[in-house]
């Protein structure tokens, strides 16, 4: 009878921690729409879309806290109006980034098919090109070359199979620096642009597939 009693113990065990066994690395894709723009000392300015695709990697503990890092090539940008004697123009100025975000995440459950998730953490942008259209005018050199935010946001994490899982995250990044320079008159640069400080805003809506890595716990 004891010898029953520790086999059906060591039975449940066993099957509780496979049901909440994880792993703690993932990797995978993502893809997703940016919805962006400029603020600051800049007038007019409007959302643009564009197309942000990479991956990730992700660590999470068995208690409440993870963090994990994406690289992303993200197009960002806004649209504006210019004005002269012949009418109103409309131009989109694109500038896109190899985007960097670490993001320190807070898991509202230790395990389970549905893991949300809130975080923040520092975004570095690494500029690799720009151009306005109407007409095409490439313009890379009125833009940094690096520039750092801050995201902040929500994610859905769903268990699809064992070991893979599916993130939906939106995002909101603010730029902390300035991510022009000052070239007043210069004859590609737009004229909303003022003297002083003009940074990114983006919004992002981002899909992932994770993979576990790794042992599980």
């Amino acid at each position: 009878m004891k010898r029953g009693v520790i086999m059906i113990v060591g039975l449940l065990s066993l099957t509780i921690s496979s049901v909440f066994a994880q792993q703690r690395w993932s990797a995978g894709p993502r893809l997703g729409l940016n919805l962006s723009t400029a603020v600051g000392a800049i007038d007019n300015t409007k959302l643009a879309p564009g197309l942000a695709v990479g991956g990730f990697i992700m660590y999470s503990d068995v208690n409440h806290f993870g963090v994990s890092a994406d690289v992303l090539y993200s197009q960002r940008g806004f649209r504006f109006d210019q004005a002269n004697q012949q009418g109103t123009y409309k131009y989109r100025q694109r500038v896109d980034y190899l985007e960097v975000p670490v993001l320190f995440r807070y898991f509202m459950n230790r395990s389970g098919n549905f893991r949300p998730n809130l975080f923040l953490g520092p975004n570095l942008g690494l500029m690799i090109g720009a151009d306005r259209t109407s007409p095409d005018v490439k313009n890379k050199e009125l833009f940094r070359n690096a520039e750092l935010g801050a995201t902040v946001g929500l994610s859905f994490n769903f268990r699809v199979r064992s070991a893979q899982r599916l993130h939906i995250d939106a995002r909101y990044t603010l730029g902390l620096t300035d991510f022009t320079y000052d070239k007043p008159g210069y004859i590609n640069s737009p004229d909303n642009i003022n003297n002083g400080t003009v940074r990114n805003s983006t919004f992002q809506l981002l899909l992932g597939y994770g993979f576990g890595v790794g042992r599980s716990y």
